[in-house]
């Protein structure tokens, strides 16, 4: 830092924390700089290497990535948190606007609410009124207390509010949702004309709350009074603005259920996309990373086995050599020198000569097996085949089963999962290499657990019968048989296991996102889910299950050998 040309302060910072030498990276998040990844040296000055320059931007790199699909994943999350609350939001409004009207028809509404809001406010007269398209309107249902105020000819005469200025402001100081009440007509100021209109109604007070139907302006809710004039209570002017509200909402209700049905598929829809939406996401960030790691661990590999390997060759020509020329030597005399004879006797010169092309031998198979091991996880993770091509299926269901080994193996106190493969003769098949070497992990793993977890309950029944010795005895032959045929056009491979089975209450979920009955952190519920999408939207295949319990289950996947255009 001394020799950096740094300002004073800076080095001043840096000597405070005892920093000698510093390393540091931008971290960028999308194309926004996230934060630094700083690598500091401490105990002595230090020359970077290019290649450890290298190595921390690559880092920084990697870590940009992750924190920005952490974001993303978080994100994704919140989305789904969202939408089901709204969803609940929604839930919970329709059964309180249940609770609010009992009963669906626009009439009865009508009537309960005049009454209920007359009888509570004590006025002489409620009534609803409603817009019409040009903004005239009509009374629609009217309640009084009393009909002491009106003549035979009134009482069965329609009212008809015949007052221009509302169709002429198309609603007034209503559509802006206020509410307006007046304590007596004849101190307001009115023209001569509107106090004719207020007074053929005999209105001497009242207070209008109007009724919006969504965004619409839909009507007014009216009190009168007809008695005399009066002085309106903030309660009272809540009260009867809460009524128009409920009101309104009671007529979006009546809209609403017509419309329920269709919202609810709408809504199953949207979050049935959601969650293969995060599912894919999911899916994505794993197979990226597992697939970079596994083409990274097989680069890694195969480098040293390769080198390794092609000089066992010189290796074993070299030692042939020398063996024969140690041959030759020991023909023509070596056996008179006393030193040498003791040498060759303290080293095993006879073992040697037998033993080392033995040795040598080994090792290639060794380096011949680790080569294979890096050719299946290449074939496995297959990055470099994103589009579809024809591969051989036999050849990515061998690199899966070679991948998962060490799970087949036998376990203590009881044997092995026995594999059975029962290959037809296939034809190269159009498909994504890669995505469908996941439908055969997800599918395998499955099968080995549920294998695994047979034997583990076959162990503990014996112990609670106290027959600790008996273990191996309980635990029948685990199985997976894998078979392949053509079709119709068709590639079937049918992956079967002589497990416990599934009950059908779970079969019927089994391919549903997030569905599992692991413990947590045993399983996330997408592996079936994204292997059926695999199958049947990308591959235009069929994925089933036929499973009956304690009878095994077997899995069903069937694949054009050549897709018809697009992608799957």
């Amino acid at each position: 830092i001394y020799n950096a040309g740094l300002q004073d302060c800076h080095v001043q910072i840096l000597a405070r924390f005892q920093i000698k030498a510093n390393l540091v990276v931008p971290l960028v998040k999308g194309n926004q700089l996230w934060g630094l990844l700083c690598i500091n040296q401490c105990s002595h000055p230090r020359h970077w290497t290019d290649e450890e320059i290298q190595f921390a931007s690559s880092v920084a790199t990697q870590l940009g990535v992750a924190i920005e699909q952490a974001d993303l994943l978080i994100q994704t999350r919140q989305q789904t948190i969202d939408l089901r609350q709204a969803a609940e939001r929604e839930r919970v409004m329709f059964e309180v606007l249940a609770k609010i009207r009992e009963s669906l028809n626009v009439e009865t509404i009508f009537q309960t609410t005049t009454k209920e809001v007359c009888q509570l406010l004590k006025t002489d007269r409620v009534a609803v009124y409603r817009f019409n398209a040009d903004w005239g309107g009509e009374f629609v249902s009217d309640f009084e207390f009393s009909r002491a105020y009106w003549s035979e000819v009134q009482l069965n005469t329609k009212p008809v509010w015949d007052d221009s200025y509302l169709q002429e402001t198309q609603g007034g100081r209503y559509s802006y949702g206020e509410t307006f009440a007046v304590d007596n007509i004849y101190r307001m100021g009115y023209s001569q004309c509107h106090l004719e209109i207020l007074e053929q109604f005999r209105v001497k007070a009242y207070a209008i709350a109007p009724i919006f139907v969504g965004p619409k302006l839909w009507g007014l809710l009216a009190a009168y009074q007809h008695s005399g004039s009066r002085h309106w209570e903030d309660s009272e002017i809540r009260f009867l603005t809460q009524s128009a509200n409920q009101l309104g909402v009671a007529l979006q209700q009546v809209e609403l259920l017509a419309q329920t049905q269709q919202q609810a598929e709408q809504l199953t829809k949207t979050l049935h996309d959601l969650q293969n939406t995060q599912a894919q996401l999911i899916q994505t960030e794993k197979m990226s990373g597992l697939g970079q790691l596994v083409a990274g661990v097989a680069h890694e590999i195969n480098n040293p086995v390769n080198f390794i390997y092609g000089n066992l060759s010189y290796v074993e020509e070299y030692s042939e050599d020398l063996l024969h020329l140690l041959a030759l030597y020991q023909q023509n005399g070596s056996n008179s020198n006393p030193e040498i004879c003791h040498q060759a006797e303290a080293i095993d010169l006879g073992f040697i000569r037998e033993d080392l092309p033995k040795m040598i031998s080994s090792m290639k198979i060794g380096a011949e097996r680790i080569r294979q091991i890096v050719l299946s996880l290449r074939n496995f993770s297959r990055l470099d085949e994103a589009e579809k091509k024809f591969v051989d299926i036999h050849q990515g269901l061998d690199s899966t089963l070679l991948i998962l080994q060490h799970r087949l193996k036998a376990k203590p106190n009881c044997p092995g999962i026995l594999l059975v493969k029962e290959y037809g003769n296939l034809p190269l098949v159009e498909c994504y290499a890669g995505q469908l070497n996941q439908v055969f992990m997800n599918t395998l793993s499955n099968a080995i657990d549920a294998l695994e977890q047979q034997v583990v309950y076959n162990q503990l029944v014996v112990m609670n019968e106290g027959n600790e010795q008996s273990v191996t005895s309980h635990c029948h032959l685990p199985i997976i048989r894998i078979q392949t045929s053509v079709q119709d056009k068709t590639v079937v491979i049918c992956i079967a296991d002589n497990g416990p089975g599934i009950p059908e209450d779970i079969k019927a979920k089994i391919f549903d996102p997030f569905f599992t009955t692991k413990p947590i952190g045993k399983g996330t519920g997408l592996g079936l889910s994204i292997s059926y999408q695999i199958v049947v939207e990308k591959h235009n295949g069929v994925l089933k299950c036929d499973s009956h319990p304690e009878q095994g289950t077997q899995f069903w996947i069937q694949i054009p050998i050549q897709q018809q255009g697009g992608n799957g």
